[in-house]
């Protein structure tokens, strides 16, 4: 439903997305499995108003927060905006924990392995390879 919300938008086109993984919780682990996808897309939108697009998004969804590392029907994040490096109340560009996270890894090294990152100086697989975080990475779906 969020991929169909984001292609409605004309400043918005949809590239590819990987497949769906599922993966224990990160924080509160005493809740349900996540799914995660990786998608890339185009955009005229600039970081913020697209972010803006996304919390629209997942309150279109029904996403309601209520505390840090809980539950939640939907969570889009914005991993990059090409080679871009922002830090903002709002926004850091690229997003400060993917390095750490093989569940966003793995997924975005299927679509576009060889994608530097900002700041890293690595590209995705080469992030994925030093990733530390060994956690349940389950392919569901192509």
């Amino acid at each position: 439903m969020a991929l169909q919300k984001l292609s409605v938008s004309p400043a918005i086109e949809f590239v590819r997305a990987s497949s769906i993984y599922e993966t224990d919780p990160v924080g509160k682990i005493d809740q349900p499995a996540f799914l995660n996808q990786v998608v890339e897309i185009r955009t005229t939108l600039a970081p913020e108003e697209f972010l803006d697009r996304l919390l629209q998004i997942e309150a279109e969804l029904g996403r309601e927060r209520r505390e840090r590392w809980g539950p939640r029907i939907i969570d889009l994040d914005l991993l990059a905006y090409s080679n871009r490096q922002t830090q903002t109340n709002r926004l850091v560009l690229p997003h400060a924990e993917l390095h750490r996270r093989r569940f966003v890894l793995a997924p975005w090294a299927e679509i576009a392995p060889e994608f530097e990152v900002a700041g890293f100086k690595a590209t995705v697989n080469e992030l994925l390879q030093r990733c530390d975080d060994h956690g349940r990475l389950q392919k569901l779906k192509t």
